[in-house]
């Protein structure tokens, strides 16, 4: 099940039904965004087998420049899509699905191969070959999210700097 109250901080086990259900958006995005997107990739927690999650899914779609990010904000206002430009803030598109208050996926457009979209997919990769570090991470997260169950700001602040550690890492790892 997908959902999270927008403000709630809380955990669910790993769901088996996580790629399905990506692969469910994915087919949808391809639709609305052809010709646009070059890559729709599962990020975030419910991409990581064994990750404790919140039940939001986490989607990244590549695309080629910052006009195409311009041109898809009323593409996805249109498909139903909320949608937020924070182009300028962080060089992408956030599209939000689900009501306001519940949240079932978020959409982050990004231009190919700029630092936000490599750290979406470093991360996740790193987690996936290193399941140590998904302990450790699972671990960090269950107590950052008793400690700002009713903040999610606050909680995913308390993450950065783990995240940013293990960025550190696989930028190094990919050099090597």
């Amino acid at each position: 099940m997908l959902g999270l109250h927008k403000d709630e901080v809380n955990l669910v086990n790993y769901c088996p039904d996580w790629p399905q259900e990506f692969e469910k958006e994915k087919n949808n995005l391809q639709k609305i965004l052809e010709g646009y997107a070059l890559a729709i990739e599962h990020v975030g927690s419910t991409s990581v087998p064994g990750l404790s999650a919140k039940p939001i899914l986490d989607i990244a779609v590549a695309v080629s420049d910052i006009e195409t990010l311009h041109k898809l904000i009323p593409i996805l206002a249109d498909a139903g899509y909320d949608v937020l430009d924070s182009i300028e803030k962080c060089g992408e598109v956030l599209a939000r699905r689900g009501n306001p208050e519940c949240r079932t996926h978020y959409i982050h457009v990004e231009i190919k191969g700029s630092a936000y979209w490599n750290n979406h997919i470093l991360f996740r990769d790193y987690l996936l070959k290193h399941p140590e570090i998904v302990q450790q991470y699972e671990t960090l997260k269950k107590d950052m999210a008793l400690k700002f169950k009713e903040d999610r700001k606050k909680y995913t602040a308390a993450k950065n700097e783990f995240i940013q550690n293990i960025l550190d890492l696989a930028k190094k790892n990919n050099n090597q």
